[in-house]
């Protein structure tokens, strides 16, 4: 087989994607070419090229509905243009694979160029058949998460031929440290959209007065606003590791990024799951507090159920996410990648 090439698909939406792919690129040893709508500039991993891909909207398009495409808008000039520069890559660097994480319609592009493709899964209910065009197509399937956390809905025939990396984050786990001398919340918030608002973390804060709070993210105090004097906005960091170590207790959403950056830092978690389609963070929600590894409110809760729930939070032991957790997510995701490589083509 000739010299491999990589390409990594990256959803726009959030942030996570974008961290997931530098964390599995750092570990591959080819260069990756990562595709997506908004990467940035500059702040790459060694081995990683960046194109950025024209938007796939315009103002006023309304897409149709199809049962088996989640997004196929007419007259969008973007489309047009990602794809005949994702159709350019695939001959230019041939022999080549693809990673989607995540899209239906880049998947059977991919596919549709006689590409192979593997395919990162999602959470929730994913069994529409815009999903099954694109899980069934794929060459492999890579779950970020560990086969002990799969969702039960998931049929046999896709576990089979999914590699489970286990959570993928770029934090190490923590060594043991002292409990700080007083109980402290980190608030983490995204770029996703998010059901976190100020007013409802201001008064958790108020009823939580033996608490020390911090917000980490884009949510921010608006207009003239009376703050407790336990709790501040720190705004949006280039990495939040010292808020997240430093914490008694975090409370993020249940999405992978923030599972994963917990789990691995050994933290207690407060998951309230953001509205995403399929339910995917409700479902990775209940999958956790089953677990043990957990506490899951499904909706925002009202200010004075927070000192229970932060009080259970407590009882929560941050040695169990070692059951699902080593740190070598990313390793055995590059690993998975270069082998179904290998594999699939093999003779081409």
């Amino acid at each position: 087989m000739h010299k491999l090439s990589v390409g990594y698909y990256v959803h726009h939406h959030g942030r996570g994607h974008e961290r997931r792919a530098f964390a599995v690129a750092a570990e591959l040893p080819v260069t990756v070419t990562l595709f997506g709508s908004n990467l940035p500039v500059g702040n790459s991993p060694e081995g990683v090229r960046n194109c950025n891909l024209p938007a796939d909207h315009e103002e006023g398009v309304v897409a149709d509905s199809f049962a088996h495409l989640h997004y196929a808008p007419l007259g969008v000039k973007g489309i047009r243009e990602r794809s005949r520069i994702l159709v350019d890559w695939f001959e230019a660097n041939w022999p080549c694979v693809l990673v989607v994480d995540v899209s239906v319609e880049v998947a059977a592009l991919a596919r549709l160029c006689s590409i192979p493709v593997i395919y990162v899964r999602q959470r929730g209910m994913r069994l529409d058949m815009a999903h099954q065009l694109a899980y069934e197509s794929a060459a492999s399937l890579l779950a970020p998460y560990p086969r002990e956390l799969e969702e039960p809905t998931a049929p046999e025939h896709w576990r089979s031929k999914t590699d489970y990396t286990g959570h993928i984050s770029r934090y190490c786990r923590r060594e043991v440290e002292k409990e700080p001398l007083r109980a402290t919340v980190t608030v983490l918030t995204g770029f996703g959209g998010t059901d976190f608002r100020t007013d409802r973390i201001v008064e958790a804060a108020r009823v939580c007065s033996d608490w020390e709070w911090t917000v980490v993210g884009p949510v921010q105090p608006v207009g003239v606003i009376d703050l407790p004097r336990n709790l501040r906005f720190v705004g949006v960091v280039a990495n939040p590791d010292e808020w997240l170590r430093d914490a008694t207790v975090v409370i993020g959403s249940a999405g992978d990024g923030v599972v994963g950056e917990v789990a691995e830092l050994r933290g207690r978690l407060v998951c309230i799951p953001e509205r995403r389609p399929f339910g995917e963070q409700q479902s990775v929600g209940k999958i956790l507090e089953s677990a043990g590894l957990a506490i899951c409110c499904i909706d925002w809760p009202e200010a004075e159920q927070w000192p229970g729930i932060l009080k259970r939070a407590l009882q929560l032991d941050p040695d169990r996410w070692a059951t699902v957790a080593d740190g070598l997510g990313a390793k055995r995701a590059a690993a998975a990648i270069m082998r179904i490589a290998a594999i699939t083509l093999q003779g081409l």
